[in-house]
């Protein structure tokens, strides 16, 4: 029987300009949506989450269970990423590959992909539940096989 892996990308964060994006909270409407997982998450799974505040809050918002913190689920590992309006043209580009000089010392999507793989394959379970983000969860999507 083929594993079955959950994918919740994290809750709205609550952008904090003084802080790494590692140790953002959520906002209210995030820990809100988190809560809502509660009735569609399998309730037999192992669950696990970045080790990111913002992935384990949205966790801990959506279930009871205890859970494995691993930073292999953690987001793109990359230096200091300014907070300004064309943040998302930069994800963008970094999830197509179109790595440039905005990139440096980002960590490659396919390095991304083969440590979140790493992650994923040291989990026991038929089922797994991952609180991660979104640029490392596309960069993994894109390098595995689904048939």
């Amino acid at each position: 029987m083929p594993r079955r892996v959950v994918l919740v990308r994290h809750a709205a964060p609550q952008v904090d300009p003084t802080r790494a994006p590692a140790d953002w909270g959520l906002t209210n409407d995030g820990v809100v949506a988190a809560a809502q997982l509660r009735k569609q998450l399998p309730r037999q799974a192992t669950f696990a989450a970045s080790d990111e505040r913002k992935a384990i809050s949205t966790l801990r918002a959506a279930t009871d269970v205890e859970f494995i913190v691993d930073a292999r689920f953690g987001e793109v590992r990359r230096s200091v990423e300014p907070i300004s309006d064309d943040f998302r043209v930069v994800r963008r580009a970094w999830v197509r590959g179109a790595l440039d000089a905005s990139h440096k010392d980002w960590e490659t999507p396919p390095e991304a992909a083969a440590r979140f793989a790493a992650g994923l394959d040291s989990l026991a379970g038929d089922v797994l539940v991952v609180a991660t983000h979104g640029m490392v969860l596309t960069a993994w999507l894109v390098q595995v096989d689904l048939r």
